[in-house]
């Protein structure tokens, strides 16, 4: 660690202690207190607050935010704190300075295996995408993940009935492994409902996610005619069904539609440029549209994917949402007009629902606008070399307006 972070650090770990105050029982609140080894320690209400700066500075230091939790830190620095109180300065930074060697040579990892729902992979073992490997639920691959003491292959049919298990290595302390998997997990289930969109007939239910993420199961549903007193069975469809298959040749397709970068993208975040991030932040906000059960949160979250690359904060959103849109559409200035009319009607539902009032979304808009933003998707990531920022693509587009 940089010895100038050192002593923010240390200094922010300072101004907790100095905001301790004396422990009585009138002036008890479970809320500024804790109990440690070294005794009762009382946090004044700015204290609390300095508490959580400390916290949330150490996870901003080089990796530790990838390796540790919050708690974890929190913990770890609640013992410099009570040093500092019961030993003195000199022994705190000490101290400090020992375990920041020991959180900075952390490497401890972890496999973790999480089962993931709707999508199968029929020609292979497995495929990997994004750095996650991606196993095809088979007897033999169930037998790695068994143990005599305590798993068993039945006992894990009973617990899921997942087709794919994703095969995440993490580098962080055991409490924090899986949370980080299923955080890593993250990238890899946004491009891959991208994806089912781009393969699939528009509207094609979508459940692809972690396991108690994602609606995967039938909804059983009774219907009583008030007349007749009649009953009727009326199950809701699994959207698991069918189900996106990752099969070789999809991923071939995907190669020559030039989708596969997407998974380029996510397997090295470090080296991405702020347009690259926006990108798949957008990926990301279109992938949770794809899964949601009601139609307006869909609608939303669609509007929500354009308005990440084509809002400024000025002037008219929708005029600068649906002329941004349609600038980068391969089609003639009379479709352009049509379609830019078009989004601007499709704006209006957003405006009314946003206000919270009733609206009818018919199929046919929420369609109309899953395609629009998804070509939009497809022409950004064509771009995705062109822009270094935000304001590259917002400059780009008041040129093309003048030219």
């Amino acid at each position: 660690m940089d010895e100038r972070v050192f002593e923010v650090l240390f200094k922010a770990i300072c101004s907790v202690v100095d905001g301790l105050e004396p422990f009585s029982p009138a002036t008890v609140d479970i809320h500024r207190m804790w109990y440690g080894s070294r005794g009762f320690f009382f946090m004044s209400p700015e204290g609390v607050q300095q508490r959580r700066d400390l916290t949330r500075q150490a996870l901003r230091y080089g990796n530790w935010g990838s390796k540790f939790s919050p708690d974890y830190l929190a913990g770890r620095l609640r013992d410099i704190i009570e040093i500092h109180v019961t030993e003195g300065v000199d022994r705190a930074r000490e101290t400090f300075r020992s375990l920041v060697e020991e959180l900075d040579g952390y490497e401890e990892r972890h496999t973790v295996f999480l089962p993931l729902f709707g999508i199968l992979i029929p020609d292979a073992s497995a495929h990997t995408v994004g750095g996650v490997v991606l196993h095809q639920s088979s007897p033999e691959f169930l037998q790695r993940l068994t143990s005599e003491d305590t798993v068993t292959t039945a006992y894990i049919q009973r617990q899921t009935d997942a087709e794919v298990w994703a095969e995440i290595l993490v580098a962080a302390e055991p409490g924090f492994a899986v949370a980080r998997a299923e955080e890593l997990c993250g990238p890899v289930i946004d491009v891959l409902r991208f994806w089912m969109a781009c393969m699939t007939k528009t509207g094609t239910p979508c459940a692809i996610g972690l396991q108690g993420d994602v609606v995967t199961t039938e909804r059983p549903r009774v219907i009583v005619n008030a007349k007749s007193a009649g009953k009727r069975y009326d199950p809701h469809p699994s959207r698991r069904l069918p189900g996106f298959p990752l099969s070789q040749e999809v991923l071939d397709k995907l190669r020559e539609a030039r989708l596969d970068c997407l998974a380029g993208l996510i397997e090295k975040p470090e080296k991405l440029t702020a347009f690259q991030k926006l990108l798949l932040h957008a990926v990301h906000i279109y992938g949770n549209a794809k899964v949601q059960t009601a139609a307006s949160d869909r609608f939303l979250n669609l509007v929500r994917c354009l308005e990440t690359f084509l809002t400024t904060g000025d002037g008219n959103i929708t005029q600068s949402v649906a002329e941004g849109v349609v600038m980068f559409f391969a089609v003639p200035v009379a479709e352009r007009l049509r379609l830019k009319k078009e989004l601007q009607q499709l704006y209006k539902i957003r405006s009314r629902l946003s206000h919270g009032e009733h609206v009818d979304i018919l199929p046919d808009d929420l369609y109309q606008l899953d395609d629009l933003t998804k070509s939009f998707l497809i022409a950004m990531i064509d771009s995705r070399g062109h822009f270094q920022i935000r304001q590259d693509l917002l400059k780009d587009l008041e040129a093309r307006r003048l030219g």
